[in-house]
């Protein structure tokens, strides 16, 4: 491609960018569902607003988002992103809570709030809960989630003592087949602003990573927001920025030096949502990015999509 081509296509991606900046699908339901910037009580079920005209149809598919859910708040955010998820997708939405005793009359209610908490958000989303008596939750979701477009849970970080603690999402997230989305958000919520900013996704030239970016450009197209991809590459190399347009997605290319890991958890904090491949026993074992989906899992500061 000659220097003009160049040009010409980075200034179609940056016309493309600003308008997604200024507004895209995913930040009108996400700030629907964060009441715009007023979102003081994770439990509180707000009305429905008067619906936006001007977003893109939904990509028609058919699937369901599977979300693990107990009573810790982290647990209604992982759920409002869950039901965001099969809005944007045209999916339906499937609740799982796990209780340890028959006799627990919780869960009942709790799945009643929540599929009403979804429903004050968004008239679109088909909303199916179950409650599963089981001693361990992690075996339940893992055979629950066979089959589903996304698995969906919150991800408390140093907790173990809630009922989809942290031993549950990990071992969902390495055991289940299908994508995992983790849902830590420290600081949350994040403002009306949240929802402009880019998709995240790590590459290293392995097939993980490379499955990893065809995920983040398939939600980067259905969100309308952009991508950014970050090209890990070892130490002592220099920062290279370079912009395209892959199906109409304004893609930015960054080279990173240094500790891979530090710099996709410093990455998060300014990422809707952060996408790594997952590195199977007896895969790729020199990849730096191998160890990312356990840290970022750990530390990073927005949603974690873990694929392949």
């Amino acid at each position: 491609m000659s220097d003009l081509s160049n040009f010409k296509a980075e200034t179609e991606a940056r016309r493309h960018a600003g308008a997604v900046l200024r507004e895209n699908r995913f930040s009108q339901v996400i700030n629907r569902y964060l009441g715009a910037v007023n979102y003081p009580d994770p439990y509180a079920v707000r009305p429905l607003p008067a619906p936006i005209s001007e977003l893109p149809p939904a990509i028609e598919a058919r699937g369901f988002v599977l979300a693990g859910v107990d009573d810790s708040p982290i647990s209604f955010v992982a759920a409002d992103h869950a039901a965001i998820e099969a809005e944007l997708h045209g999916w339906d939405l499937r609740l799982l809570t796990v209780r340890h005793r028959a006799a627990d009359d919780t869960g009942p209610a709790l799945l009643q709030r929540l599929t009403e908490r979804v429903h004050a958000s968004s008239a679109t989303v088909a909303v199916s809960s179950a409650i599963v008596v089981a001693p361990s939750p992690a075996p339940v979701l893992i055979a629950e989630a066979d089959g589903a477009a996304l698995a969906v849970v919150g991800h408390r970080h140093g907790a173990t003592t809630t009922a989809l603690g942290r031993s549950v999402a990990d071992r969902l997230a390495r055991h289940h087949r299908g994508p995992v989305l983790l849902v830590r958000m420290p600081g949350w919520p994040g403002g009306a602003d949240f929802g402009r900013r880019p998709m995240v996704a790590a590459v290293d030239g392995s097939a993980p990573a490379r499955e990893a970016v065809d995920f983040a450009l398939a939600e980067a197209r259905v969100r309308g927001c952009e991508l950014t991809l970050l090209h890990v590459v070892g130490d002592r190399m220099d920062l290279a920025r370079r912009l395209e347009t892959r199906d109409g997605v304004p893609v930015h290319h960054r080279i990173l030096s240094g500790d891979p890991i530090a710099a996709l958890i410093e990455e998060s904090g300014r990422a809707a949502a952060i996408v790594v491949g997952r590195y199977r026993r007896g895969g790729r074992s020199g990849s730096l990015l191998r160890p990312a989906a356990a840290q970022l899992a750990q530390n990073a500061r927005c949603p974690v999509f873990l694929v392949g």
